[in-house]
């Protein structure tokens, strides 16, 4: 934790008359162990903002949606069976828990080798035992209940990271005799099965499964001989259950032999693991084609071809419906990415993100709630709803913790723009926002926020020339480092850059440094194609046109 959120949970305790201020030290961060209450604090503030039957209301349109398309035989896909089958697992909006249910739609989705459907599944069977923890069971139901678990684990996990199966077969393999047993003699069965089994596509899956197994042992295993024997087994395995048209195989042989997209030794489209995550794209593996899509989005420099073949991409892998892909899918409508900026097709992805189902690594967790509430909070494509952006980005708080809406809900209320809420809620969404963007995105500005709050005199009980010192410093360096650590430039930054040379603020005022920052934020939305930059490049041109 940096220096000004450790002093803040200190000095808005003391205000609470819990302790005396002092001093920061090199001990200070140790004091937030005792603040018990804090993250309460910020729970309750966005509770306060939510809004009745908003989220029921998406969850409803969801599930007559996804009823309608079964109904009428209408793009019937696994994905159908395994988001009803989700709804009635956990009760979800108007939907009723149904085990029953829940189960015939998954088994429905697995038709198609849905991996949430088998993972859910095993999460069924899961709950079930649990069921039975005060109850004496016999050993042979306790391993005939890890049997059916790692079963439809092993075939999600073979499908690809889609869910938290592959990190629980091997957790469960390194930490249960049990387990390691049963997941052994679930390995022997798929070998003897190879021979009995004359359809390739059974084939296939068969080897597909052997492979995912080897890499999960050889991960356990610390003796290096057995570990390099039990690597080479498993991609010989993924390479036989490629040669017969698997498209996950291809996925698993990127991610597990050669280097995964995000690594640093991809340099050429010819490399080896592109090619692989290629050939599995084009056989229609859905994650391969959304890591793809990403690495066309974020590569630099990057072409209006690349955002085309990107939102191609990701609307193929769009069939799973999971939120992250619905998301990706909404912000390339959003900022006009390879398509025609189509804001209210935008706000539809956005809406199904939240009623989907999140993939395993979420990148992006909670950001659909974000982009809602800032479509709304900008009235980007229809009226603003200050209360409806406020609901979204309390909903992105409860749901997901993200840290852009605890920023954004704060700056409503530091604004003045919604009721029953003051200045000292706004500095505990702030600092807590702080805590959570671990990738320094917004960090600069949030800062910048804080000292603009503690540099005016008219919320005395927060007036403090040091803290806001503290703060516009520390916004200068977040936003210079940025730049020197190549972290994505904001249009944003610059313009916040630019108004704290205009004012003053943390730094000496220079009007010509101000209004090179300005002309910056409007260069840099320019390049970025995102909504948010073109905002501040239009407040950015105004300030540029005074100051000149």
């Amino acid at each position: 934790m940096d220096l000004p959120v450790a002093r803040f949970r200190i000095v808005i305790q003391a205000r609470r008359g819990r302790l005396p201020p002092r001093t920061p030290s090199k001990d200070v961060t140790e004091f937030k162990d005792t603040l018990d209450d804090f993250d309460q604090d910020a729970i309750n503030i966005a509770t306060t903002c939510l809004l009745d039957g908003i989220d029921d209301k998406l969850h409803r349109n969801s599930l007559e949606q996804l009823t309608q398309n079964l109904h009428q035989d209408v793009l019937v896909n696994s994905h159908h069976h395994y988001q009803l089958g989700y709804y009635y697992h956990y009760g979800i909006g108007p939907v009723k828990k149904d085990e029953q249910k829940a189960m015939e739609n998954y088994h429905l989705a697995i038709e198609d080798h849905h991996p949430g459907a088998y993972y859910q599944l095993a999460e069924l069977v899961q709950d079930r035992h649990r069921n039975y923890e005060n109850v004496d069971i016999d050993q042979l139901t306790l391993i005939e209940g890890i049997g059916e678990q790692v079963k439809m684990l092993t075939k999600s996990a073979a499908e690809g990271k889609y869910t938290k199966s592959y990190r629980k077969l091997k957790e469960s393999y390194t930490d249960s005799q049990d387990w390691r047993k049963v997941m052994d003699s679930y390995y022997q069965s798929l070998e003897q099965s190879i021979t009995t089994t004359h359809d390739d596509k059974q084939l296939s899956q068969i080897y597909n499964e052997l492979g995912i197994l080897d890499i999960i042992s050889a991960e356990c295993n610390h003796e290096k001989e057995k570990c390099d024997l039990h690597l080479q087994r498993g991609y010989d395995h993924f390479e036989k259950s490629k040669q017969l048209g698997k498209p996950a195989a291809s996925y698993n042989l990127a991610v597990h032999k050669f280097a995964t997209l995000s690594s640093k030794q991809i340099t050429t489209p010819d490399s080896k693991n592109m090619q692989y995550y290629t050939v599995a794209a084009d056989q229609g593996h859905c994650l391969a084609q959304f890591e793809l899509a990403i690495r066309y989005q974020t590569k630099k420099p990057t072409t209006n071809r690349d955002y085309s073949e990107a939102l191609k991409l990701l609307l193929k892998s769009a069939r799973y419906g999971y939120s992250d892909i619905l998301y990706h899918v909404g912000l390339s409508y959003l900022n006009g990415l390879g398509v025609a900026q189509d804001l209210n097709l935008a706000k539809d992805y956005f809406e199904w993100a939240i009623a989907g189902t999140n993939l395993f690594d979420n990148l992006h967790k909670g950001r659909q709630y974000f982009q809602l509430g800032y479509i709304y909070h900008r009235g980007l494509g229809l009226s603003k709803d200050i209360k409806l952006a406020a609901h979204f980005y309390a909903s992105g708080i409860l749901v997901a913790n993200c840290s852009q809406c605890y920023l954004f809900l704060a700056k409503l209320i530091e604004k003045k723009k919604l009721e029953n809420v003051d200045i000292s809620e706004a500095i505990k969404l702030y600092v807590k926002s702080l805590e959570l963007d671990n990738n320094n995105e917004w960090d600069g500005y949030v800062h910048y926020r804080l000292g603009k709050i503690y540099s005016n005199d008219r919320y005395y009980n927060y007036f403090d020339t040091q803290m806001s010192k503290i703060h516009f410093e520390s916004a200068i360096n977040k936003f210079k480092s940025k730049r020197r650590d190549r972290i994505d430039e904001d249009s944003d930054d610059y313009y916040h850059l630019g108004r704290m040379y205009q004012h003053g603020l943390g730094v000496r005022k220079d009007l010509d440094v101000a209004v090179a920052n300005f002309q910056k934020s409007i260069d840099t939305a320019e390049i970025t194609n995102s909504i948010y930059d073109k905002y501040y490049a239009q407040k950015a041109l105004k300030m540029r046109n005074l100051l000149q």
